[in-house]
């Protein structure tokens, strides 16, 4: 109700500019739960105050600028992994079962929060603020939590793939100078994801769709002596990186079965590997390499 509130009446801000400043005397200190901390001021204080607080913004929930799409979805969620984890512990008696039927606060906590992260991630900047270090890995928290993650899975789960999708294409089409520290910033954030075992499997096909068409169009350039994108070149590296270390997992976790590794981007990509391989070998090696682990993890997983 007060978000409703807020949106359709947006505070007025204009005058508050103009303002040079307020008295913050000790006659009408607040504390930090916001109740006057002297309970017998005169008459005039109390109106001097009420006066003074009521050129205070208020806490605006419509997320107007970029810090504030990410840090109010980021509160919401933090508090309730909080909650999440007092109920598990006897001290709160909370049915979380209720999410089955009615999760949509929390459905669209997440779906700003990713929207937030993506605005980030397209302009960078450096160093990164902590409220985004938190988010990543409250979303992770959330998405691994064992009573909260089917709920938002069930609701977010195109959203989540997605939010996947446009990560790796901004890995992958970044041609900024000094872009490197993005990369790895937002390679994290995938890794993050890559816990939960459902999104893992998809973010392993889109990983393996995005390195074996490069591989394919690098083999191409080769053969007729054309020139390639280097930048692209070197932004394979990170989903390198990210695909093996989420292929990692997967080989490290006896409890999840071979036949869940099986799909159409994984047949695709081994079924012409090895000739991929022998003709970049000679001028791409390093790629050629990280190839070959990756081809290795996966035939692991299907002897084991």
């Amino acid at each position: 109700t007060l978000l409703d509130q807020e949106c359709i009446k947006p505070m007025n801000y204009s005058s508050q500019l103009e303002d040079s400043g307020c008295d913050v005397s000790t006659d009408y200190a607040f504390d930090s739960l916001g109740i006057a901390s002297d309970f017998h001021q005169s008459e005039h204080n109390v109106d001097r105050t009420k006066h003074w607080s009521e050129r205070v913004p208020s806490l605006n929930l419509c997320c107007t600028s970029k810090e504030e799409s990410v840090t109010a979805p980021l509160h919401f969620l933090r508090h309730l992994l909080e909650i999440r984890k007092l109920a598990e512990g006897g001290i709160l008696q909370a049915d979380f079962a209720e999410l089955e039927s009615d999760s949509f606060s929390i459905c669209h906590s997440v779906s700003q929060l990713l929207d937030g992260l993506t605005f980030f991630y397209k302009s960078p900047k450096f160093p990164v603020p902590n409220y985004l270090t938190e988010a990543t890995c409250v979303l992770s928290s959330l998405l691994t939590d064992s009573k909260l993650s089917n709920h938002v899975l069930k609701k977010c789960f195109k959203k989540l793939e997605e939010f996947s999708k446009n990560l790796i294409q901004i890995i992958s089409r970044n041609s900024n100078i000094n872009r490197f520290q993005a990369l790895y910033a937002v390679s994290d954030t995938l890794v993050l994801l890559g816990k939960n075992n459902i999104l893992r499997n998809s973010l392993i096909s889109l990983l393996l769709s995005e390195v074996h068409h490069f591989a394919e169009q690098l083999l191409q350039a080769h053969q007729i002596q054309a020139m390639y994108d280097v930048t692209q070149y070197e932004n394979i590296f990170p989903l390198c990186m990210i695909l093996e270390q989420l292929l990692k997992n997967e080989t490290e976790e006896s409890n999840i079965s071979s036949s869940d590794y099986d799909g159409e981007e994984k047949i695709n990509f081994l079924k012409n590997l090895d000739e991929i391989i022998l003709y970049l070998s000679d001028e791409f090696p390093l790629f050629s390499l990280c190839l070959w682990r990756m081809s290795v993890l996966l035939n692991s997983t299907q002897i084991q």
